[in-house]
């Protein structure tokens, strides 16, 4: 398996400096083993607290989510540093995935990405929905966005913005 691309911020940044420029671009099927090594470094640790991680049914799995229609790789200055995915049914909008690369984790980009995705279902008249793993320490963004608890189950905790 392969190390995830990116690099690290400059020297002497801190979460309070200026969040830095990041583009967007399209998935492909090339993206795949990037998007997976992320994904499983930021799930397994989560996942395997709450004892629920299985490295089989993860690889499995992870074929499935993996949809390149609905995914945009993050990159700085041409690196890729992260991935989000967003799907969208009649009703609503998820925020399916968000994973950064641990150096560009907590400035800023993620509040960025989902306020994006949260004006996006506001142009659409549609609420945005999203879970995550317990113990994901992104909940109390989600909750500083306006996100709602909608649910939960032994693994995961659901929520929703409905545009308030």
């Amino acid at each position: 398996m392969s190390q995830p691309r990116g690099r690290s911020p400059p020297k002497g940044k801190t979460s309070s400096d200026r969040m830095p420029g990041f583009t967007l671009r399209p998935a492909t099927q090339d993206d795949f083993v990037f998007a997976k090594t992320l994904y499983m470094a930021s799930m397994k640790p989560l996942l395997a607290a709450l004892e629920a991680w299985d490295d089989e049914k993860a690889n499995a799995s992870f074929k499935d989510y993996f949809k390149p229609e609905e995914i945009r790789l993050i990159a700085i200055n041409g690196a890729d540093i992260g991935w989000i995915q967003v799907s969208e049914t009649n009703g609503e909008i998820h925020l399916d995935q968000l994973h950064l690369l641990e150096p560009f984790r907590n400035l800023g980009i993620g509040t960025r990405l989902i306020k994006q995705t949260q004006a996006q279902a506001r142009k659409k008249s549609k609420p945005l929905c999203l879970s995550f793993v317990r113990g994901n320490r992104a909940e109390a963004l989600y909750q500083r966005l306006g996100f709602h608890h909608a649910g939960s189950d032994v693994t995961k905790i659901h929520m929703r913005w409905n545009g308030d």
